[in-house]
């Protein structure tokens, strides 16, 4: 698992849950940019992908980011919220570029 320490890795500038799925987002591909998961019959993708597109039709740069994370079988009969049995991908250290302003 990428460990997570809330009160010393996340930046204070993350002040909305947007600005902190992006932040996720972006650790996640960074520390498992080569990682490929299964998802599908003969279908293999990086279980993290993250970045900055330019959309013509609205003329505005959106950050797109997609994850595919594992779920606990104990989803189907456990009591947690949803986030509670998702698996770690990998035991990488978040990088120290991504808890600095």
């Amino acid at each position: 698992m990428t460990a997570l320490n809330v009160g010393t890795d996340i930046p204070s500038q993350i002040d909305t849950v947007e600005k902190l799925a992006a932040w996720c987002g972006a650790v996640l591909f960074a520390v498992n940019s080569t990682m490929t998961v299964v998802e599908g019959v003969g279908y293999t993708e990086r279980p993290a992908q993250h970045n900055n597109f330019w959309v013509a039709a609205d003329s505005k740069t959106r950050n797109i980011t997609r994850l595919s994370l594992e779920v606990s079988p104990e989803h189907l009969s456990g009591s947690g919220k949803p986030w509670t049995f998702i698996q770690p991908l990998s035991n990488t250290a978040i990088p120290a570029t991504f808890k600095a302003n």
